[in-house]
């Protein structure tokens, strides 16, 4: 990618050469050209980094700062539930859902 307002690919792993060999048993690196982008929530201005890799799969990347942030993840904190184990926040989802609707989010090519 060109530009210096965009930021550069992050990938699961090294791209290999179309044809390249891989040992049997091995897992491909991820070839996917995809990079993470910020998303503020709607209703408490969390910030996460989410990548789009198709209509139904999602990566969305908590830091310490988000998660402290996050309305719903301090509500049931507060009721005694682990942050770690909060498996998404559904003002955040909606806010990622709206971030695609206008563009702002792409879905990574295959």
């Amino acid at each position: 990618m060109t530009g210096a307002s965009q930021a550069a690919p992050v990938a699961a792993g090294a791209p290999v050469a179309a044809g390249a060999p891989v040992a049997a048993g091995a897992a491909r690196p991820d070839e996917r050209m995809f990079q993470y982008c910020p998303v503020w929530c709607a209703e408490c201005g969390a910030v996460v980094q989410v990548a789009k890799f198709s209509v139904q799969h999602t990566s969305v990347q908590w830091d310490a700062t988000a998660v402290r942030r996050c309305a719903e993840f301090t509500r049931r904190a507060a009721a005694g539930e682990q942050t770690a184990l909060i498996e998404r926040c559904e003002a955040m989802r909606a806010s990622i859902e709206s971030a695609v609707r206008e563009g702002q989010l792409r879905v990574a090519p295959p």
